[in-house]
């Protein structure tokens, strides 16, 4: 489901995805699967790979063995705004498969 009802610019797109990060981790949940889907951050590296229409970002948080978490973001051609980089957060949450 994405919680939005607009797509957004970057900057405050990582705003929020930082912010639900680091609620996560105040509240107890850790991130997972970092081999290949590491936390989201502000930095260069980051910035281009959401950039890229083909990429994205993807990265899954867990609580205990109970919840799980997959936080999405990517590229998003918003016809209203069609000369924008606009992007859209897209968050899955369900009961834990267990800890991998």
């Amino acid at each position: 489901m994405s919680p939005q009802t607009e797509p957004l610019l970057l900057d405050d797109t990582l705003k929020i995805i930082l912010d639900l990060q680091d609620q996560w981790r105040r509240a107890g949940w850790v991130p997972n699967r970092l081999d290949h889907f590491p936390s989201f951050a502000d930095t260069p590296q980051w910035r281009a790979q959401l950039r890229d229409e083909n990429t994205g970002g993807t990265a899954y948080w867990r609580a205990g063995d109970k919840y799980q978490i997959m936080l999405v973001v990517n590229r998003f051609e918003d016809r209203k705004r069609p000369k924008e980089e606009r992007y859209l957060i897209t968050l899955e949450v369900s009961k834990s498969r267990g800890v991998p």
